[in-house]
C-alpha cells in the first residue's frame, strides 16, 4: 500500500462528499481505514470510521466515533464540524449550534465550521446570522462553491434577487468540473431570476 496523508485524504473525501460522489468517498473511506490501521493512527481509524458511517446514513454510531477522535484531537475543526452535521441530521439542531460554535472556538480557520452552521441558520430560518456565517467561510477561501451556491440560495429566500443572481454567477465561475448536479442546479435556479 503506497504512502498516504490521511489529513490530505480527508480533505479530498470532503470534497468528494460535498459533491455527491459518493461511490469514490466510500473507496477513499475504505483505503484510509486501511492506511490508519497500519500505522497505528487511532486519531484518524475513528474519524474515518464515523465516515464510513455518514454514509450508510447510521448518525449515532458515526457520533460515538467523532467523540472518540474528539478525546484524542480536542481541537480538531473538520471532527467538530463532521460531529454537528450528524447531530442536525438526527434533528438535534440546538446541539449542532453548540457542537459548531465549539469547533469554531478550537479552530477559527476551518471553513467548513463556518459554512455548514451557515447551512444550519439557513435551515433554521435564520438568514441574516446565515449570511455572515458564508462570509467568513469565504473569507477563509475565496472560491469555495457550496458557499457561494448557499449565499445565492439565501439571498434568494431574503428576496434579493440580485444579490442573489450575482453569487449564483460566481456559483458558475468555480463549478466547472466538480459537481455536474449543482452546476445545473446553479443554471435552472439562474434562469428563474431573468
Amino acid at each position: 500500500m503506497p504512502e498516504m496523508d490521511l489529513e490530505k485524504e480527508r480533505k479530498i473525501l470532503d470534497r468528494q462528499i460535498t459533491f455527491f460522489h459518493f461511490k469514490r468517498a466510500k473507496r477513499k473511506i475504505e483505503k484510509c481505514i486501511k492506511w490508519a490501521k497500519k500505522q497505528k493512527d487511532n486519531f484518524f481509524l475513528n474519524y474515518f470510521l464515523a465516515q464510513r458511517y455518514i454514509l450508510k446514513e447510521d448518525f449515532f454510531k458515526a457520533i460515538i466515533y467523532f467523540n472518540c477522535a474528539l478525546k484524542m484531537r480536542p481541537d480538531d475543526g473538520c471532527a467538530y464540524n463532521d460531529k454537528a452535521l450528524c447531530l442536525a441530521e438526527l434533528g438535534r439542531y440546538r446541539e449542532a449550534l453548540d457542537c459548531f460554535n465549539e469547533g469554531i472556538k478550537r479552530d477559527k480557520d476551518c471553513a467548513s465550521l463556518y459554512h455548514n452552521k451557515g447551512w444550519l441558520l439557513n435551515f433554521l430560518g435564520k438568514y441574516k446570522e446565515a449570511i455572515l456565517c458564508f462570509k467568513k467561510s469565504l473569507e477563509l477561501e475565496k472560491d469555495r462553491v457550496e458557499s457561494l451556491y448557499s449565499l445565492a440560495d439565501t439571498y434568494l429566500r431574503l428576496n434579493d434577487r440580485e444579490k442573489a443572481k450575482d453569487y449564483f454567477k460566481k456559483t458558475l465561475k468555480f463549478i466547472k468540473g466538480k459537481s455536474s448536479f449543482i452546476f445545473k442546479e446553479t443554471l435552472k435556479r439562474l434562469k428563474s431570476l431573468k
